[in-house]
């Protein structure tokens, strides 16, 4: 029988409650991960506020509970949408010692040393991991017990305001859950991207009302961005990218942006083409990017991080 195993616990665990809030829906899942990993129930509920998402949080448990007579008790959070700050730092040294594998000691030292680096006024630390790593020239995606002299660790690190992450406290609470893992959801997305090319990507989940971008670059998840435009307003969207996103261009131009939706209710054809027709080298951008939507065979696009979370919580 296949179980997950938390990293620093010996308990087994057999099935997840995937939380997703979104940028305006809350995505509740049973993650299943026997005989294999499959998302047996989804319950969802649109909200407009923080208040009104902890309300629709508490909906979704309910209509969850409708479909499956057992709900898990160990969770994982995946959050987008709220103001966020994040910061990618990558740490270069030489190991005293190649021979002895990478442990989650040594890493964990070298997250703290990064954090405590770190000046965010206002915001509080609630996520840090290492994106991937260089080993002695060669990049892999966890250094764990790996060997090797010269390393390059990239650490991102994430900010959220304390009152955001209070009314997360209380859900879980609310709820009854252990909370094992709370993720920024675009750097879980972002995640699963990684390895498939070098190229500058810019993900970019689609809300009716606001939109959440995150950049991969040089094989590294640089930053995640927000910013108050959505499908709702398409007109408007090219002055979103210019204000929100022009540094951001500039410094690194994205080869590829791709699309996917934060709800059912949104419709990006609209917005694809939109974009397409903007006037990059306005925007310091020499050459247009490729633009397309998320498609998978597996899951509707909608579910894009709901299954960024399996694909956290799996691998």
């Amino acid at each position: 029988m296949a179980f997950l195993k938390f990293p620093g616990s010996k308990k087994e665990v057999e099935d997840l409650l995937l939380i997703e809030i979104g940028l305006e829906v809350v995505n509740m899942a049973k993650l299943t991960l026997f005989p294999e990993p499959r998302v047996a129930e989804v319950a969802r509920k649109g909200f407009s506020s923080l208040d009104e998402m902890f309300e629709a949080s508490l909906q979704a448990v309910d209509e969850l509970a409708g479909h499956t007579q057992d709900i898990p008790k160990n969770a994982i959070l995946g959050v987008s949408g709220g103001p966020i700050k994040t910061e990618t730092t990558v740490a270069q040294y030489t190991r005293p010692d190649p021979k002895e594998p990478i442990g989650d000691d040594e890493v964990e030292k070298v997250l703290g040393e990064v954090s405590a680096k770190a000046q965010v006024t206002d915001y509080k630390l609630f996520f840090s991991t290492i994106a991937s790593a260089t080993i002695d020239g060669t990049k892999v995606s966890n250094p764990i017990g790996l060997k090797g002299e010269k390393v390059a660790l990239s650490c991102f690190i994430a900010y959220k305001r304390a009152e955001e992450l209070a009314v997360f406290d209380k859900l879980i609470d609310e709820i009854d859950m252990k909370l094992e893992k709370i993720i920024p959801t675009s750097f879980a997305v972002a995640k699963t991207m990684l390895g498939k090319g070098d190229e500058n990507t810019l993900l970019v989940r689609v809300g009716k009302e606001r939109s959440e971008a995150a950049l991969l670059t040089k094989g590294h998840i640089a930053e995640i961005i927000q910013f108050d435009l959505g499908v709702a307003n398409p007109s408007h969207i090219d002055l979103g990218f210019e204000i929100a996103l022009e540094k951001l261009l500039k410094e690194h131009p994205p080869e590829l942006i791709e699309l996917y939706p934060d709800s059912r209710e949104v419709d990006l054809a609209e917005l694809e083409e939109k974009i397409s027709k903007l006037s990059w080298k306005e925007l310091g951008v020499e050459r247009a990017p490729h633009i397309k939507m998320v498609k998978e065979e597996d899951y509707e696009a909608e579910d894009t991080g709901l299954q960024a979370l399996v694909s956290e919580a799996t691998t």
